[in-house]
């Protein structure tokens, strides 16, 4: 019963390579780099099939999309959305900001080139806002931030005994690193064996 259930709902997803073969698969991708597009519609000209194998690339690559109209009027769309959400989200922040920090988003948005734009709305909203931007995806996420500040934090630490132990050495006073050390090899003992 079990295994039934198991290939009913396996079985229309696609193979990863299938979908690679897909001629939709390139125009999908292209989408997805091109920084300038939100959405890319696929227009009516592609049938149910096409379509199904649009979601599964869509759902693969972290895009969203949605089908529009009825029966031979049907189209389906890729889209951006948490992009188009960022950049709404940004310009709602900039107008409740204070007129300095909205002045140097949108500087930032003028002076930067349009491939740009997406990410300076992502960042002002993430990091002036304090919400979060899933469009800046896992490397910006809170935790992902959290856990590099961490590792941060932890070899600026190491640094600084190394080079305290280093100016210990230099004036003969030694470093804990090696009264530590010293300690552990006090409490070495040879066993014998049976």
């Amino acid at each position: 019963r079990i295994t039934s259930h198991f290939i009913s709902t396996m079985a229309f997803q696609r193979s990863h390579h299938r979908l690679q073969s897909s001629p939709h698969w390139k125009p999908l991708e292209a989408f997805k780099n091109d920084h300038h597009k939100l959405e890319h519609s696929f227009g009516t000209r592609v049938n149910s099939t096409a379509r199904e194998d649009i979601r599964q690339i869509c759902k693969q690559m972290g895009l969203n999309f949605r089908c529009v109209g009825d029966g031979s009027q049907k189209r389906i769309v890729a889209l951006k959305l948490d992009a188009i959400r960022e950049r709404k989200r940004a310009e709602e922040i900039a107008l409740e900001a204070p007129r300095e920090c909205a002045g140097f988003y949108r500087g930032a948005l003028n002076l930067l080139p349009e491939e740009e734009r997406t990410k300076v709305n992502a960042l002002f909203v993430q990091f002036y806002g304090g919400e979060r931007a899933w469009s800046l995806g896992e490397a910006y996420s809170p935790e992902a931030l959290r856990d590099a500040a961490q590792d941060k934090e932890e070899h600026l630490a190491k640094r600084r005994r190394t080079e305290a132990g280093a100016e210990g050495e230099e004036d003969g006073s030694g470093s804990e690193d090696s009264e530590d050390l010293e300690e552990l090899l006090g409490r070495w003992s040879t066993v014998e064996r049976a």
